[in-house]
Parts: C-alpha cells; structure tokens; sequence
C-alpha cells in the first residue's frame, strides 16, 4: 500500500522572498500599522468629542424649567 498524499519539500532550500523583499514588506507593514493607529486616534477623539456633545446637549435639554 503506497502513501499517496506524501509530499516532498522540493522549496526547503528555496527562500520565497529575499532580503530585500522582506525589507520592504516590514516598512510597508510598519506603515500601515502607524497609519491605523493615527486613524483609531482620531476616531477615538472624534467620539469622545461627540458623546460630550449629546451628553451636554441631552442634560441641557431636560433640565426642569
């Protein structure tokens, strides 16, 4: 009975990317990840200012006259 789902790693010596690929891949994703921070910053504040708005807005609003 023969194995037939054995496969050999013919890629083991072979590197996929080299040096300078994966130079360039840790700087785009280094970018990246800088460029999503930013942007959860900001969207962060941008809430923080908003639900102090409506929070203001809605005490003002049901204060007894």
């Amino acid at each position: 009975m023969s194995d037939a789902h054995s496969h050999e790693s013919t890629a083991t010596s072979d590197e996929l990317f080299d040096k300078a690929e994966l130079a360039e891949f840790v700087a785009s994703d280094q970018s990246a990840g800088r460029a999503i921070c930013k942007m959860l910053s900001a969207l962060f504040i941008y809430t923080l200012i908003a639900m102090s708005i409506a929070a203001g807005w809605t005490y003002y609003a049901t204060l007894p006259s």
